[in-house]
């Protein structure tokens, strides 16, 4: 694709392609339910990152370095303290605003980075529905949300569309990220411009208009959708929202995100350049709408474009319909068992009151109450996180998730690892210890729960999980 052709009338093509020919700015976001903007701001002085703040999202900072060493590789990010995040993918959940106890749909959510941005927000309270249609996605998804200590969220599998009609206004808040043509991400994968064609965007065109429209039928009344899209197409953006403003007139507005008391900095360019493309292309005489358009070169992003609506009145009639049978909840008698046990191991059951365990196959699996009772017409892909293995003579182990993510609560039942234990175990290798050690042991390095081992004749046998293994590299 020509982007002078394509985008010559809207903005600056020189910063443009200048942009495109610079590396991406790498960023990450803190996963607040892990750990603390402090602790992560010490560890990245520690390892020589300088970090400064994505202005848009007080959790999210891009990331200088002096070594080349993959940030996928670094242990933090590996069990879960931080979310490498493009900054600009950031925004769309910052204007959704999701609060503690709401009822919240990610309509196309994989591969999960603002699934669990939102959960965060939320503090792993209420409950969301992550949705996505493919399977390998879906699984991309679970993984994400299991390592970043999402207790709140259950996964669906079912045609966006579907929810629009079957959970018709039982939404506090949408989020609808529509898949697109990609121009966006350009700076990192130079061949979304040339895959990219006006056969390709219409088609994509299509099915945004029917997934942003499933995603206002699905919101309250009073609720908030946020449609966005990592392309920069009009077509796929400002088009789109203009055709749902006209087909429902009265029932939706256009939310005015420029609210510096809460915090989101320096949108007016991003509205600005909107504006620009608004005025060029709808044919029919109307106000331009405050949008968001961040191209590559205004905030040294990728590409992004973000709409914030407001539901005003009904879109369609309501069909109630029955929960799917939900897993089932393990007995209060034994729930008190797992309870006791795990409080004698380890001095903590690392289960708060308002959680609830179910056992699903070879797993007990956690999720909070909220998201328990929610009534959901459709089969549950997955929900929770993995909280215990179970084993063979009804003998139980704290699965690798729930390690990293309450670890630093058990007082006993802890080996605290020495630098050198801790370089060995992340290599992958087991590690001497005290000989009278015996048993399975949280493995803690400066007080940061870095996985699971077994005490054996003076040896740590190594149990973290092999995928984990694989990526860490400090």
């Amino acid at each position: 694709m020509d982007i002078s052709d394509r985008f010559g009338n809207f903005t600056d093509i020189e910063a443009l392609r200048s942009a495109h020919s610079r590396p991406l700015r790498k960023s990450l976001r803190v996963n607040t339910l892990k750990s603390t903007v402090e602790e992560v701001k010490s560890w990245g002085e520690e390892h020589g990152w300088t970090l400064n703040p994505v202005p848009w999202c007080p959790d999210g900072f891009f990331v200088e370095r002096m070594d080349d060493r993959a940030l996928g590789k670094n242990l933090f990010h590996q069990i879960g303290y931080i979310y490498l995040q493009e900054a600009a993918s950031m925004l769309p959940v910052e204007l959704l605003d999701p609060q503690p106890g709401e009822e919240i749909l990610d309509l196309c959510a994989a591969p999960g980075s603002k699934t669990t941005q939102i959960a965060a927000k939320m503090k792993n309270t209420g409950v969301i529905i992550a949705n996505d249609v493919q399977e390998k996605r879906l699984w991309t998804l679970q993984e994400a949300l299991q390592r970043s200590g999402v207790l709140n969220t259950i996964l669906t599998s079912k045609n966006g569309e579907w929810f629009g009609g079957n959970m018709t206004e039982r939404f506090d808040r949408v989020l609808c990220d529509a898949p697109c043509s990609a121009l966006g991400i350009a700076r990192k994968d130079p061949t979304a411009l040339k895959l990219c064609n006006e056969k390709s965007i219409a088609k994509l065109k299509s099915m945004q208009l029917k997934l942003l429209e499933s995603a206002i039928h699905a919101a309250k009344i009073g609720g908030r959708i946020v449609y966005s899209t990592c392309t920069l197409t009009p077509e796929e953006n400002e088009e789109v929202v203009t055709e749902m403003m006209e087909k429902f007139s009265g029932k939706i507005e256009i939310v005015d995100v420029r609210d510096k008391e809460r915090g989101i900095k320096d949108l007016d360019r991003a509205i600005d350049d909107s504006v620009i493309v608004q005025k060029s292309r709808i044919p029919f005489p109307v106000s331009p709408f405050p949008l968001l358009r961040l191209w590559p070169h205004t905030y040294d992003t990728e590409g992004f474009f973000c709409a914030v609506f407001e539901k005003k009145d009904h879109t369609r009639d309501v069909l109630r319909q029955e929960n799917a049978p939900p897993q089932r909840e393990l007995t209060p008698s034994r729930t008190k068992d797992i309870i006791a046990e795990l409080t004698k191991r380890y001095g903590t059951s690392f289960l708060r009151d308002n959680e609830r365990l179910y056992e699903t196959g070879l797993h007990v699996t956690m999720l909070h109450e909220e998201a328990s009772r929610f009534i959901l017409p459709c089969p549950r892909y997955a929900f929770g996180i993995p909280f215990l293995k179970l084993l063979k003579d009804s003998r139980i182990r704290l699965t690798h998730e729930i390690t990293t993510f309450r670890g630093r609560e058990a007082s006993s039942g802890v080996l605290e690892l020495t630098d050198g234990q801790k370089e060995l175990i992340l290599e992958g290798k087991d590690a001497p210890c005290n000989s009278e050690l015996r048993g399975e042991l949280i493995l803690r390095w400066r007080g940061i729960a870095v996985g699971f081992g077994m005490a054996k004749e003076g040896v740590i046998k190594n149990w973290l999980p092999r995928r984990i293994l694989q990526q860490i590299s400090e």
